[in-house]
């Protein structure tokens, strides 16, 4: 009874870290270098309380179910980690005194690590089921060449036996559980994650859906405006946007970006039809950094803000205006745009509202790309007005060059 007391508080102890690694980790799936180094002192720990609690077989011979942190540590935290949990093994066995059972602990680690090491790459391929299996016959190995070392230098008895088969039994059926668990943990992120990328990528196509036809509706109409007066140059531009749409506005995927390039064509597009329509009113200036039209962005990110200067800041008054474009670099791997405009500027509560989705019933104004930003980058728009002297409309987001994302 009193072996099965000590091997349930080394249980508890390997429990309470593993359980204390899992809080901690919480939704990371992906390893790195600061959750090994958290997945290793907490280890670590669990085999040092494991030693200083062993089961006593006799004077000379104790027990302890170091194995289960040792083999988790090394199949999830990879050889580092090993080596690392490996390490405190031996220094705390030679911290006790040099003496057959260091010997025996040296060698069990000498023959039993690198078989388990060279499993540890197809244990992080495998699935749920063959990780399970891989770590139970690890475990067991690695039990039996323990009780091999010690009988070849030590000798063993028909008591010591029956301690070593209860051995083996918690220690398997720990290693099982414990994998089971954390498999099953990270199976369950695994799909609460995959959930919340579908809800994202719904959302988006959704926001998508809404302004392709924004754009196209408002790019006709302005086409409209100039077939009773001008029906020449109407049909020029009309022919000019469908062979450009034919070429540069096919978003068939969720996850699809434009260059920059291609976003100020498209840009450019719609400035030729409303500087068509509006004359000498309207003034479009550009700013753009040559070096980042290679970059990618979200489609249709820079067009509404246009639209929204020209419509609604400055041909609100009979004097029209001038619209600014910029595209910088702010710094490494970030891009700011930035549209600021001249016009009738807007009251703090009007900049408030447009940025709620929904608000304007009429389009899809800068809550559409506020919200897309949001879902994409984390970032949102920043809005600064003061009323009769204009508007910029400005955000940040972090781009690659084409080369570096693929298509």
């Amino acid at each position: 009874m009193n072996t099965i007391k000590d091997f349930s508080l080394q249980l508890a102890l390997i429990t309470t870290a593993i359980f204390t690694f899992q809080i901690f980790n919480a939704g990371r799936l992906e390893r790195n270098n600061y959750v090994n180094i958290i997945l290793s002192v907490l280890l670590g720990l669990s085999i040092l309380l494991c030693m200083s609690f062993p089961t006593y077989i006799s004077a000379n011979v104790r027990l302890d179910i170091r194995i289960v942190p040792l083999l988790l540590g090394t199949l999830y935290g990879g050889l580092r980690t090993g080596l690392f949990l490996s390490a405190i093994i031996i220094l705390y066995r030679f911290y006790l005194g040099i003496d057959l059972g260091l010997y025996s602990t040296i060698l069990t680690l000498l023959i039993s690590m690198p078989v388990i090491v060279f499993f540890q790459k197809n244990f992080t391929k495998a699935k749920k089921r063959k990780r399970i299996n891989i770590a139970v016959i690890l475990c067991i190995y690695y039990c039996l060449v323990g009780i091999t070392v010690v009988s070849v230098l030590k000798g063993i008895s028909f008591k010591v036996l029956q301690v070593q088969f209860i051995y083996i039994l918690i220690t398997t059926v720990a290693v099982f559980l414990f994998t089971s668990l954390n498999e099953t943990i990270n199976e369950v992120l695994r799909k609460n994650q995959q959930l919340q990328a579908d809800v994202k990528e719904a959302e988006i196509a959704f926001l998508r859906s809404q302004i392709k036809p924004h754009f196209l509706y408002n790019a006709l109409s302005s086409i409209a405006a100039l077939c009773i007066d001008e029906p020449h140059k109407a049909g020029a531009l009309t022919i000019d946007l469908s062979q450009y749409l034919r070429s540069s506005f096919d978003f068939k995927q969720l996850d699809s970006l434009t260059t920059i390039e291609k976003e100020l064509e498209l840009l450019n597009a719609y400035i030729n039809i409303e500087k068509t329509r509006f004359g000498t009113r309207l003034v479009v200036e550009y700013d753009v950094d040559a070096t980042l039209l290679d970059h990618r962005i979200p489609p249709l990110i820079l067009q509404p803000l246009v639209e929204n200067a020209i419509r609604h800041g400055l041909m609100s008054s009979l004097r029209g205006g001038t619209v600014q474009i910029s595209v910088n670099q702010k710094e490494d791997a970030v891009v700011s745009f930035a549209v600021v405009d001249n016009g009738c500027g807007m009251s703090e509560q009007k900049r408030e509202e447009i940025l709620k989705p929904g608000m304007n019933k009429k389009g899809v104004g800068l809550g559409n790309i506020n919200q897309r930003l949001k879902l994409l980058y984390g970032s949102c728009i920043c809005i600064e007005s003061a009323e009769g002297k204009g508007t910029r409309v400005f955000f940040d987001i972090p781009v690659q060059p084409v080369k570096q994302i693929g298509d």
